[in-house]
C-alpha cells in the first residue's frame, strides 16, 4: 500500500510571501488628502474679496505620506492636486 501524498507547507511559503507583499504595496496606496503637499507646511493665502482663504492640497499615497513625516519635506508624488476653499467670515 502507498502512503498518503503529504501536502508541503514550503510550496505554500512562497504564495504567502507575495500576498503580504501585494497586501503591504496596497496600502501604502492608499490616497490621502494633505493641505499644503506635506505635514506642518502652511500655505494658506490672504483673504480673497469674498472673504475666503484658498489653500493648496495634494492627494497622495499613504507611503509619501509617511516618508514626507519622516523627512520632514515636501515629496513632489501625488495622484492630483488642486485648491480648497475655506470660507472666514
Amino acid at each position: 500500500m502507498h502512503p498518503v501524498p503529504t501536502r508541503h507547507t514550503s510550496n505554500i511559503v512562497p504564495l504567502v510571501v507575495a500576498l503580504i507583499v501585494v497586501v503591504v504595496i496596497g496600502v501604502l496606496a492608499i490616497p490621502v488628502k494633505q493641505r499644503c503637499g506635506a505635514p506642518g507646511f502652511s500655505c494658506a493665502t490672504a483673504l480673497d474679496p469674498r472673504g475666503n482663504v484658498h489653500y493648496y492640497y495634494e492627494v497622495e499615497p499613504l507611503g509619501v505620506y509617511l516618508a514626507e513625516i519622516v523627512t520632514g519635506s515636501n515629496i513632489r508624488w501625488y495622484y492630483t492636486s488642486g485648491e480648497d476653499l475655506a470660507r472666514v467670515r
